[in-house]
């Protein structure tokens, strides 16, 4: 004999009952009178919300980039737009950063931390993967990755791209080998660039003449470094250096820290609220 049925299972309770079972486990109570219509209209509703959040993850994704150079060969940087980019007529202001040694272009948008904070500002920000050997080669030829970034690579992304094409509306910085790239391009081509971000940067001793030859014009020099870093004499020679010259420069050491990205994360973050407090914003 067949067991009585539970008092008050209906029609539309199995079916509700139905539904739950195929879908086990569940992430939310569907309570009776959840019908098949009502399935559909959620399904599409889940659909077209995940299409929104992928759309906002691509959104927040930089654009690899292959750039033909005057020497006939290929450079490659990341770029990452503004969110208002694609749907405005606004020029932006650029912000070039260069990654450290064993690194690439690909070093920040990696960063758990970057991409948010990054999109937080209306700012182009370019990530060229720089040479591989930079560290190991000598002045000369350091100068003359210098002068491609300066030009070349300046004047690619402003004729490709909605930039404020100005000394003021661009700024470059870089992290340990990057912080160099960014250290000597900015004193050796202060036409071109109106701040600098220095985190941790692997300076030598050349630097001192790149900052005596500077105009006094040079850009802002944003600098810092932690107080366990094996680059902290070197760094603190170069704020001297600044100091003699008095260029303009804020320099700030991290009590406990070496040459870290718990430091890096941080202070290029702070680089960029300190660009826009200092003007550093989009044109219509």
């Amino acid at each position: 004999m067949s067991p009585a049925p539970r008092a008050g299972l209906t029609r539309e309770s199995k079916e509700a009952s139905l539904c739950l079972r195929v879908s086990e486990p569940p992430r939310f109570v569907i309570g009776v009178g959840f019908t098949p219509m009502c399935a559909r209209n959620l399904l599409v509703f889940l659909a077209l919300a995940a299409l929104a959040v992928t759309s906002t993850d691509a959104d927040a994704q930089a654009r690899t980039i292959r750039m033909p150079t005057s020497s006939g060969s290929e450079r490659i940087f990341a770029i990452l737009l503004p969110q208002s980019y694609e749907t405005s007529k606004t020029r932006y202001p650029v912000v070039y950063l260069f990654h450290g040694g064993g690194q690439d272009h690909t070093a920040f948008m990696a960063r758990t931390a970057f991409p948010p904070m990054a999109r937080k500002h209306e700012f182009i920000v370019v990530m060229p993967a720089a040479d591989r050997n930079y560290s190991v080669l000598g002045p000369e030829a350091q100068g003359r990755y210098h002068d491609y970034v300066a030009n070349e690579l300046v004047d690619y992304v402003d004729s490709h791209y909605r930039t404020i094409a100005t000394k003021e509306a661009r700024a470059i910085g870089g992290l340990s080998m990057g912080g160099r790239i960014a250290s000597m391009t900015g004193l050796r081509h202060a036409d071109r660039f109106g701040a600098v971000g220095a985190f941790s940067p692997a300076l030598r001793p050349d630097a001192e003449d790149a900052v005596r030859d500077a105009p006094a014009a040079a850009p802002f020099f944003y600098i810092s470094c932690g107080t366990l870093d094996s680059l902290l004499p070197i760094n603190r020679e170069f704020v001297g250096w600044l100091m003699e010259r008095e260029l303009p420069h804020d320099y700030r050491e991290a009590s406990g820290l070496g040459h870290t990205w718990v430091l890096w994360d941080e202070q290029i973050g702070v680089f960029f609220d300190l660009l826009e407090s200092r003007g550093f914003r989009s044109a219509s």
